[in-house]
């Protein structure tokens, strides 16, 4: 008989085992190489809850306060954009993404768009400025400041000598002295409250955080101006310096420290019996200049800058005109729709409206970013600025997650 040949099965090659997931491999560092790791995340409130969900130790790692006061340091003192607040018979919020992502509408709610709570119907705001917003009554005899992040509430009544069928607005500003826009939410605030009477003059008052009361600033009539503020385009603070539109071709300027008011005429182009037709314009901010103005037509944008001599304005001076269809990615009409919305005067942004969704463009280096996609109409929008909680100067590991579930008032 031949020789059995025994075959053997050649090993069979198992597969390499599948990597870890990152949480795993992650895991096994110690907390201080974490830290550098997620220190380097983008600096939005969004990118430290998505780290949290991870594991116990990465939130621990996310919310500890050595982390947060670095994590602060590392990305600078200007807080990036949380989201936009609008005004309708609820006042609503839409989250923004991290790094400009545009975001649906379905992302946007589970992000946690939508009201403020069933008590603020009716409500009305007014600005938003480091971290807070500032909100008017349906009666418009009493004022509101939020701090979204932490809850926190405080109420006011308008001043005495206010009446509701005046034409008014306000904008919430920090205490002189104030360093840093992450630390300004923890120290004292004021409201700069302007209304025009039904005598034709411009009347201001100012409230303190720390005194609680109201001051009626003393203003030279003759030369305040008599033009009433138009309320639906959102104010600009410059320095020391808000700056809010009239209803006619003048600026306002209020210097906060100073009690002075003033008038600036808006470019010579835009003067004229259509000036509130041509409403698509706003002051904003342009670098290395204390006054800017900016206006759209269709798919134009024109930018102008002010001269000044010793704090006075002289004019206007025409910086650059600019196709929006070769910044934006406008539909392909003969005239599409392009709507200034709001503007952010520390990064010099103007918010867009468009039929294909918001964008922020910065009017120093003509770079756009969208922001939200389609999401209906929208007049008037409030950026609202945040790194994290502050609280008593201290950062601290106070719910960094508020803004993913839902904004509590």
């Amino acid at each position: 008989m031949g020789a059995t040949i025994s075959r053997r099965r050649s090993p069979q090659l198992l597969p390499p085992p599948p990597p870890p997931p990152p949480s795993e491999s992650l895991a096994s560092l110690p907390e201080n190489v974490l830290a550098e790791i997620f220190i380097k995340l983008p600096p939005h409130p969004a990118s430290l809850r998505s780290v949290s969900l991870g594991s116990h130790q990465f939130r621990d790692v996310v919310t500890n306060r050595p982390f947060l006061r670095q994590f602060h340091a590392h990305h600078g003192d200007v807080p990036p954009l949380v989201g936009l607040f609008l005004n309708e018979k609820i006042p609503h919020f839409l989250p923004t993404t991290c790094c400009g992502v545009a975001r649906s509408k379905s992302d946007s709610a589970v992000a946690g768009s939508g009201p403020l709570e069933p008590c603020d119907a009716g409500w009305y705001i007014l600005s938003t400025r480091h971290g807070r917003v500032l909100l008017q009554s349906p009666d418009r005899r009493r004022l509101l400041v939020l701090d979204p992040m932490v809850g926190r509430r405080r109420y006011m009544d308008a001043p005495l000598r206010y009446r509701p069928k005046y034409r008014s607005t306000a904008a919430v500003v920090c205490d002189p002295g104030t360093a840093g826009h992450g630390y300004c939410r923890s120290t004292a605030f004021r409201i700069v409250f302007v209304y025009f009477s039904n005598i034709f003059q411009t009347l201001v008052c100012i409230y303190s955080s720390e005194t609680g009361r109201w001051v009626k600033v003393d203003l030279f009539q003759d030369m305040a101006p008599r033009a009433p503020i138009d309320v639906m385009r959102p104010c600009v603070q410059v320095g020391d310096v808000i700056y809010w539109q009239c209803v006619f071709p003048v600026i306002l300027a209020f210097n906060v420290n100073t009690h002075q008011l003033s008038q600036v005429p808006v470019p010579v182009d835009l003067r004229g019996d259509d000036y509130v037709a041509r409403s698509n314009s706003n002051v904003v901010a342009p670098k290395d200049s204390s006054l800017g103005f900016v206006y759209v037509s269709w798919q134009n944008l024109q930018l102008w800058v002010s001269n000044f001599f010793n704090g006075v304005h002289v004019k206007w001076m025409p910086v650059r005109t600019v196709r929006l269809d070769n910044l934006l990615p406008l539909p392909r009409t003969r005239k599409p729709l392009v709507r200034i919305i709001g503007v952010d005067a520390d990064e010099n942004v103007v918010y867009l409206w468009t039929k294909v969704g918001v964008f922020g463009l910065q009017l120093d280096s003509m770079q756009s970013n969208k922001l939200l996609d389609n999401c209906g109409s929208m007049h008037t929008v409030y950026p609202y600025k945040s790194f994290f909680i502050t609280a008593g100067g201290e950062v601290t590991a106070i719910s960094l997650f508020i803004l993913s579930v839902h904004v509590i008032m």
